[in-house]
C-alpha cells in the first residue's frame, strides 16, 4: 500500500482551491480562430523567397560576355567559390574554358573533389563529370588527370586505372569521345597540337597514382607517346609516336612550328605531329610544360617548385638558358611552404605563377605575373579555399586564350541549370504561400463580417 505525505495532500488541495478562484476563459468564436490565423508569418515568409530570388539578380552587376568572347578572357577575380551543385560539361556545357582544375582536392571538410572548368570570360562555372568519373581509390577520389586545349574548346581526360582509358570532351557541345588504347596502361595527357585538333598522351604499364611520390616510388618512365587526331574516325586508335625514349613532357611551338620533347636524354624537335626529329641535344633543362613555350615561339620555360629557368630559342637550337629568381612570390610572411609554378604565358615577356601558402589548414592559391627578363612580380588575384577548405590544385590553361588575359571581375557566377531549378522551385513555394496568404485573409474578413 503506497504512502503519501501528508504534506503532498495539502499542496494539492491548496492548488485546486487556487484553479477554482480563477475566473472561466470563454471560447474564442470561430471568427476569432480565423482572424489569429498567420496571415503575418505566411507573407513574412513570402518577403522573404522573394528577396531570395531577387537580390542574386541585383547583385549581379552586367551581363559577362559569352565564352569564347573576341574580348580578353578574363582571370576572375573573386575566383569562383567551391559549389557542391555545379551543373556539368556534359549536360550544360557552356563554351571555351580559360581554365581547368580539381577544385577541393584530397580530404577536406564538408567537400569533395570535383574537376571544374572556368569559362575564358570568368563567368561560368561547370563541373567535368568525365574527369571525375576517371577517379581511382588511390587519389582519393581525385579526377583523372587533364589537359585544356590552346584554344579552350576541348579537355583531354585520361586515367590512372591500368585500362587504357583516354576521353576527349568539347566544352562547346558537351560531347565525349573515348579512345581505343592497350589495356594493362595508364594513361596521362602530355600536350595538346598548338591547333588543339590532336592530344599526345603518354603511356605506361600498370597503374599509377598522383600521391606515388608520397610513398618513395621512382617516376613511371613514359617510353610509349601517341597521338590521337580529334578529325580521325571514330574507333581510330591513335598513332604510337617512333622512337621516343623515357619522355617528361611535351611542348607545341606556334603557327605548327613543331613539337618540343623533353627526354630522360635531353630535349629534341619534333615536327608538328611528332612522327619526325628535326633537332636533338637541345638543352632545357627538366619539367617541360605543355604551355611551356611564349606565344612568339621565341623562349621556353621549365622548371618549377621554385626553381624555374627561361631558355631563348633560335630556330632549331637553344642559344641561351638564364635562371628565372621566383623568391619574390615566396618571400613574404605568410608564405611559409610556398612554391612557385610557372603555368603559362601572359604576354611574349610575361609568364603566368601559381603559390600556394600555409597560412590556415587548407592551401591557399596565389596567382603572380612574373617579367622574364626583369624578375618583377605583380600578385593578380587570391583564391580564397573558403569554409570548406577546398583549396585549387592541378591547374591546366588555355594557352591562347591566357596571352593578353586580363584580371576582373565577372559578376554573378553562372554555375548552369541546377542552381536554376533550385529557384525555380523557391519561385514555385512563393506563389503557394502568397496563394495560401490571400485565401487566409479572405476567410478572416468574411468570418469578421459574419461575426
Amino acid at each position: 500500500m503506497a504512502v503519501t505525505d501528508p504534506r503532498e495532500d495539502r499542496a494539492v488541495r491548496a492548488l485546486r482551491g487556487l484553479l477554482a478562484d480563477l475566473p472561466e476563459v470563454p471560447p474564442a468564436s470561430p471568427a476569432g480562430r480565423e482572424r489569429r490565423r498567420p496571415v503575418g508569418a505566411l507573407l513574412v515568409a513570402a518577403v522573404v523567397a522573394a528577396l531570395l530570388l531577387v537580390l542574386p539578380l541585383l547583385l549581379s552587376g552586367p551581363t559577362p560576355s559569352p565564352s569564347g568572347a573576341a574580348a580578353p578572357a578574363t582571370l576572375p577575380d573573386p575566383f569562383p567559390a567551391y559549389a557542391h551543385l555545379p551543373a556539368t560539361v556534359e549536360r550544360s556545357p557552356a563554351g571555351p574554358a580559360l581554365m581547368v582544375f580539381t577544385h577541393g582536392y584530397g580530404v577536406e571538410f564538408m567537400d569533395y573533389p570535383q574537376a571544374i572548368a572556368v569559362g575564358a570570360d570568368g563567368g561560368t562555372y561547370r563541373r567535368l563529370d568525365t574527369a571525375d568519373d576517371a577517379s581511382v581509390r588511390s587519389d582519393q577520389g581525385d579526377p583523372g588527370p587533364m589537359l585544356l586545349s590552346p584554344d579552350g574548346r576541348s579537355v583531354a581526360v585520361g586515367g590512372r586505372g591500368n585500362d587504357g582509358y583516354l576521353a576527349t570532351v568539347s566544352l562547346e557541345d558537351g560531347s565525349v569521345r573515348t579512345w581505343p588504347l592497350p589495356d594493362g596502361r595508364s594513361t596521362t595527357p602530355l600536350a595538346w597540337s598548338g591547333d588543339g585538333r590532336s592530344v599526345f598522351v603518354g603511356l605506361v604499364e600498370d597503374d599509377t597514382h598522383r600521391y606515388s611520390s608520397l610513398d618513395g616510388a621512382p617516376p613511371r618512365v613514359v617510353d610509349d607517346v601517341r597521338r590521337a587526331d580529334l578529325g580521325a574516325p571514330k574507333g581510330t586508335e591513335p598513332v604510337r609516336l617512333p622512337e621516343v625514349a623515357a619522355a617528361t613532357g611535351i611542348a607545341p611551338l606556334p603557327q605548327d612550328g613543331g613539337l618540343l620533347v623533353s627526354t630522360g636524354y635531353g630535349a629534341e624537335l619534333r615536327s608538328a605531329d611528332g612522327m619526325q626529329v628535326v633537332a636533338t641535344g637541345l638543352d632545357l633543362g627538366l619539367d617541360l610544360g605543355p604551355t611551356a613555350v611564349s606565344p612568339d615561339g621565341r623562349r621556353v620555360v621549365t622548371g618549377g617548385a621554385g626553381s624555374v629557368q627561361v631558355s631563348t630559342l633560335d630556330g632549331e637550337a637553344v642559344t641561351s638558358t638564364d635562371p628565372l629568381d621566383l623568391s619574390v612570390t615566396t618571400d613574404r610572411p605568410a608564405g611559409a611552404g610556398r612554391t612557385a609554378e610557372p603555368l603559362g604565358w601572359l604576354a611574349a615577356d610575361r609568364i603566368l605563377v601559381s603559390t600556394y601558402d600555409t597560412e590556415t589548414a587548407a592551401l591557399r592559391l596565389h596567382l603572380w605575373s612574373v617579367d622574364v627578363d626583369s624578375g618583377a612580380a605583380q600578385e593578380l588575384l587570391v583564391a580564397e579555399p573558403g569554409w570548406t577548405g577546398a583549396a585549387v590544385g592541378e591547374i591546366s590553361v588555355a594557352a591562347d586564350l591566357l596571352d593578353g588575359a586580363e584580371v576582373g571581375d565577372p559578376g554573378m557566377v553562372d554555375r548552369g541549370r541546377v542552381l536554376m531549378l533550385l529557384r525555380g522551385a523557391l519561385l514555385v513555394a512563393l506563389v503557394a504561400l502568397v496563394l495560401r496568404a490571400v485565401r487566409q485573409a479572405g476567410a478572416a474578413r468574411q468570418a469578421y463580417r459574419d461575426a
